[in-house]
């Protein structure tokens, strides 16, 4: 609900918290009870949320209407228990929201919420040249917040081009450092184009896919426990299922505990979409039957909301020899059975990014929003400029944001959402002259 909204009446709102008012004879107004005192941050695109905690004092139906300016959105939850508010990219500094409550008994009370809007921008760039891993394109990366590190797994280096790698560094989030790591376990073949999908409260993730030397696509499933210092590499034995594959779509949804590869190349673009699922380290494969698509295409943009099953898909190449990228935006609800793809924006619609393939694609939960950097349309140029995509149910758009000290353009890097530090990393990757060994920083609180 935009400014000057309201949401429908509220009927015993507040009923489990303390009542002021329920015995007494005097009448009382209903209160938000634990309103913020101080000021809260929230970051250009970002989405934040506050609950309401009411006493509807002596009221038995109360009503909220909240007034905020037209650059910052409120949706109230339809218990009332809640509120967010989501902040639009052409506002920075203070802004307000107001809280008016009335009830049926004739008494109100107001109640505000000061907010402070802050810009979107790039940081502090981290740059080495002998003290961390060489420059590559399609390395895995992993999160692990619990040792407060980014794991960075294999990729393909330029020594000569093309050449897969099967490495394991960890970038210290804290000191900006790169320590080689040893894995124990299996040992790690040479690939790159895997994709990452993360097992949410666990130290644990999946690999899947990928190329390997002479390009050749490989159908690989690993699990990495990085609880330890050390990582523990384990390859598992996978039969049936997707062809082998790279540049494609690995996710995992922890409600259905379903894994979903889409797309790819292997001898052309792909659209099939397939589905696993693990019981200890057996995998089990099916291919889904849907009605509606994405074109094959492959080096597409894509991330995974996993809080409400959904992934989302930008462009990618349709082609090979020629890359005619696609322009559209999908997403697939992942909880539906059998899963369900919906086109969300076509080519036409305002602000979407020009095609392209092989570019940095982050997920930031904050958004929700699906950030794009970089990539190329004719595999020979890199696309400037950097996107938001607004993944908010119903809201879908395209933002470009143009901001001061924007990094090199490049092809073929790769990020991740630092959430401890509000902030995605982007880095590696190349041009048709220059290749990268840096983090870029894109703070958004």
């Amino acid at each position: 609900m935009g400014c000057g909204s309201a949401s429908p009446s509220v009927a015993n709102a507040g009923a489990d918290a303390a009542s002021a008012g329920d015995d007494a004879a005097t009448p009382v107004a209903p209160t938000w009870t634990k309103p913020p005192t101080d000021v809260q941050a929230i970051g250009q695109g970002q989405t934040r949320g506050f609950a309401l905690d009411l006493d509807r004092g002596s009221a038995s139906v109360v009503h909220i209407a909240m007034q905020s300016p037209a650059n910052l959105e409120v949706d109230i939850a339809q218990d009332a228990t809640a509120f967010s508010v989501h902040a639009d990219y052409d506002h920075v500094g203070a802004a307000a929201i107001q809280v008016h409550l009335s009830g049926d008994n004739d008494l109100a009370s107001d109640a505000k919420l000061a907010l402070n809007v802050t810009a979107i921008h790039w940081g502090d760039a981290t740059n080495w040249t002998t003290d961390g891993p060489q420059a590559r394109e399609h390395g895995a990366l992993i999160l692990d917040t619990a040792h407060d590190r980014v794991l960075l797994l294999g990729g393909s280096g330029y020594q000569p081009y093309g050449t897969p790698l099967s490495d394991v560094w960890a970038f210290d989030l804290a000191t900006s450092t790169w320590t080689q790591l040893q894995p124990t376990g299996d040992v790690l073949t040479v690939g790159a184009s895997r994709r990452v999908a993360l097992i949410p409260g666990q130290a644990i993730a999946y690999l899947w896919g990928g190329y390997g030397p002479n390009q050749a696509s490989i159908k690989e499933l690993w699990r990495v426990d990085y609880s330890a210092d050390q990582p523990v590499l384990t390859k598992l034995k996978t039969t049936g299922g997707p062809s082998a594959r790279s540049l494609h779509a690995f996710a995992y949804e922890p409600t259905t505990d379903r894994f979903f590869v889409f797309g790819g190349v292997d001898m052309g673009p792909r659209n099939d979409l397939w589905t696993m699922t693990l019981s200890g380290d057996t995998a089990t494969w099916q291919k889904q039957t849907v009605a509606l698509s994405p074109s094959p295409r492959y080096g597409f943009f894509y991330g995974v909301d996993q809080q409400l099953g959904q992934l989302f898909l930008f462009s990618g190449a349709q082609g090979t020899t020629t890359l005619d990228p696609a322009q559209d935006t999908w997403q697939l609800d992942m909880r539906a059975d059998p899963p369900v793809w919906q086109k969300l924006l076509d080519g036409a619609a305002d602000g979407v990014p020009p095609g392209r393939r092989n570019g940095c694609a982050v997920w930031d939960p904050s958004g929700p929003r699906l950030l794009v950097f970089g990539g190329t349309a004719d595999a020979k140029t890199s696309e400037s400029g950097l996107f938001a995509f607004d993944a908010r149910p119903g809201k879908a758009k395209w933002t470009q944001l143009t901001l001061a000290n924007e990094p090199a353009i490049r092809s073929s890097g790769i990020g991740l959402f630092d959430a401890k530090r509000q902030q995605a990393l982007l880095g590696f990757g190349n041009t048709a002259t220059d290749v990268f060994t840096d983090w870029n920083r894109l703070v958004v609180q």
